[in-house]
C-alpha cells in the first residue's frame, strides 16, 4: 500500500557511479510546467524532419533537464575542477547526459508520481481492453431485478 502523504522536505536519490542528487519533492504543478518547457524545447531543437522516436528522445532528455533543473538542490560525487560540483543548469545538464545517470534520475524521481496516480484508479486495466467480457459473477441478473424492483415501486413527492 502507498502512503498519500507527500513528501515537503528534500531528499536524496542515490543513482549511478556514486552520484547523490538532492531534489525538492515533485508536485503535479512542476511536472507540468517541467513537460511543457520540454515539449516547446524539444519541438525547437528536433532535428528536422525526424522520426517519431528520435523527437521522443528529445523530448524525454529535456524533460530530464527541465526536472533536473527544477529540483536539484546539490550534487554529491561529482567533481570539477577538483571541487565538489554545484548544481547548476550546465553541471546538471552534464551528469543527467550520462546514459544510467539521467534514465536512473527520471526513474526514481518520478516513481512517487506515478504510484500516487495508479493509487487513485481503484481498479487495473482490462489486458484485453474495456470491451471485453467480465469475469466472476454475473450481476446482470440482479442489477435487472433491482431495476423492475425501483419501477413498481411507488414514487414519492419532493414537494
Amino acid at each position: 500500500m502507498i502512503s498519500l502523504k507527500q513528501k515537503n522536505e528534500p531528499y536524496d536519490l542515490d543513482l549511478p557511479y556514486g552520484i547523490v542528487v538532492t531534489v525538492t519533492p515533485l508536485t503535479t504543478a512542476s511536472m507540468l510546467a517541467a513537460q511543457a518547457s520540454a515539449r516547446r524545447q524539444a519541438d525547437k531543437n528536433a532535428p528536422k524532419d525526424s522520426d517519431a522516436e528520435t523527437r521522443d528522445g528529445v523530448y524525454q532528455a529535456y524533460l530530464i533537464y527541465e526536472l533536473a533543473g527544477r529540483h536539484a538542490t546539490a550534487l554529491k560525487g561529482v567533481e570539477l575542477d577538483g571541487q565538489d560540483a554545484a548544481p547548476t543548469p550546465d553541471n546538471l545538464r552534464a551528469v543527467m547526459d550520462l546514459y544510467p545517470v539521467g534514465e536512473r534520475f527520471y526513474q526514481e524521481f518520478t516513481l512517487r508520481q506515478v504510484l500516487l496516480n495508479a493509487s487513485k484508479n481503484g481498479s487495473r486495466l482490462s489486458a484485453a481492453g474495456t470491451s471485453s467480457a467480465a469475469e466472476g459473477r454475473n450481476t446482470a441478473k440482479a442489477a435487472k431485478a433491482s431495476a423492475s424492483a425501483a419501477k413498481d415501486a411507488p414514487m414519492k413527492s419532493t414537494d
